[in-house]
């Protein structure tokens, strides 16, 4: 999905929390599945991750990943 809004002329970032995500942009999060924005709950983690990601359109330039620097902390 990301790559056909890319290619529509939209920047898109994926957060993922394994390695080799075949995407344009990928912010990478050490997270548990299921879990990419951080603990449920946690209001303040998740807009910060949300930042981060977001962070990445501005900074890639070309396809990428990019290590968040978050830590999972249950």
């Amino acid at each position: 999905m990301s790559r056909a809004l890319e290619d529509a002329g939209v920047a898109t970032v994926t957060l993922a929390m394994e390695r080799g995500v075949a995407a344009p942009r990928v912010a990478f999060v050490p997270f548990p599945y299921n879990y990419p924005m951080g603990e449920p709950g946690d209001a303040g983690r998740h807009r910060e991750v949300a930042l981060g990601a977001l962070g990445l359109l501005g900074e890639l330039d070309a396809p990428g990943e990019v290590d968040l620097p978050f830590r999972w902390r249950g």
